[in-house]
């Protein structure tokens, strides 16, 4: 009888060295593919403060696979009526690096909170019928700044980033006072402020949805 129980004990060290071998197999299968690389998260972005305040604005964020991001937007508006010496025009940039906190939601795109690392440049041109303010070039009015942010998921394509930005933010500018069709500089002067500089509530768009959930929905296993 002795034999017959070594020989099944055997049989049995043997199927569980071979399940064990199985199990261990797709353990590395998906070992290799959570290492995988993922695909940057691409979004597009508008700022709907600045939409409120008449400046058309476009941004842009790409994310990276371990929690930064690079974001990047354009405001400008070219609202003018020389008839009546009226002028509301400007144009600005800003970039910026951004670290998204939250280990909450894993894979991309990242959402919740996050902080920045930004800096702008812009010019403008503002005037309502009497004296005016203009700072002719990018290198006139620039700044630099940190943030803080949350960003707020809405459906599977697209979010709300709510931002407050604090940071330095320097200007040169020409102080001038139409007269008749002639434009008469009075002074240059410069602003150095130090406080809010950037306030956002931003529609988010994310452009690959699709290749990034398969992504997500493998983290979350």
């Amino acid at each position: 009888m002795r034999p017959a129980i070594i020989i099944t004990f055997n049989r049995m060290f043997l199927w569980a060295l071979l399940l064990f071998a199985g199990q261990a197999s797709k353990a590395q299968d998906r070992f290799y593919y959570y290492k995988e690389p993922s695909h940057a998260a691409v979004q597009l972005r508008s700022n709907g403060l600045y939409d409120l305040a008449l400046c058309p604005n476009i941004g842009l964020e790409v994310q990276t696979d371990i929690g930064l991001a690079v974001t990047a937007d354009y405001i400008g508006a070219w609202w003018n009526s020389p008839s009546r010496n009226r002028y509301y025009s400007n144009y600005a940039l800003q970039a910026g690096l951004r670290c998204y906190l939250s280990e909450k939601d894993k894979g991309l795109p990242f959402v919740r909170h996050h902080m920045d690392l930004y800096g702008q440049m812009a010019t403008y041109d503002f005037e309502f019928g009497g004296k005016g303010y203009m700072s002719r070039n990018l290198d006139m009015t620039w700044g630099i700044g940190i943030g803080y942010g949350y960003t707020l998921p809405i459906s599977g394509s697209f979010s709300i980033d709510f931002m407050l930005g604090i940071g330095y933010l320097r200007s040169r500018y020409l102080i001038y006072h139409p007269s008749g069709e002639i434009y008469v500089p009075d002074k240059y002067k410069v602003t150095n402020y130090f406080g809010p500089t950037r306030l956002e509530a931003t529609i988010v768009w994310n452009l690959n949805k699709k290749n990034n959930a398969k992504k997500k929905s493998y983290f979350e296993l």
